[in-house]
């Protein structure tokens, strides 16, 4: 089953900041174990906000893993400067995951 999150009809025009970002990926995160995948529709709705995209899938990379993400989130009619703004992010925060340092025994 397939869980789909239309940014248009989810945020309106609420679309710039870390709050309003808060609120798309805590209904990823609230639907991650009861679907198969996540699609995202931006309605080709030009959003340039690294805040907001940054609390959306910048904290997923915390939270998951390169391949659990790869596989469940699919991201549909989005513009192609928010494409590579969206992209650079995850590269950024997966790659900031993975190099974490080790803790201090």
């Amino acid at each position: 089953m397939d869980y789909t999150i239309n940014i248009i009809e989810t945020c309106g025009k609420n679309i710039v900041t870390r709050d309003d970002g808060k609120v798309v990926h805590d209904l990823i995160v609230n639907q991650w174990d009861r679907v198969d995948a996540i699609k995202i529709d931006f309605g080709n709705v030009l959003i340039a906000s690294v805040s907001f995209f940054d609390e959306i899938f910048g904290q997923l990379a915390f939270e998951y893993s390169r391949n659990d993400l790869t596989r469940k989130i699919h991201v549909d009619n989005i513009q192609k400067f928010d494409r590579a703004l969206l992209n650079d992010i995850m590269r950024s925060r997966l790659r900031q995951q993975e190099y974490k340092p080790e803790t201090q025994q």
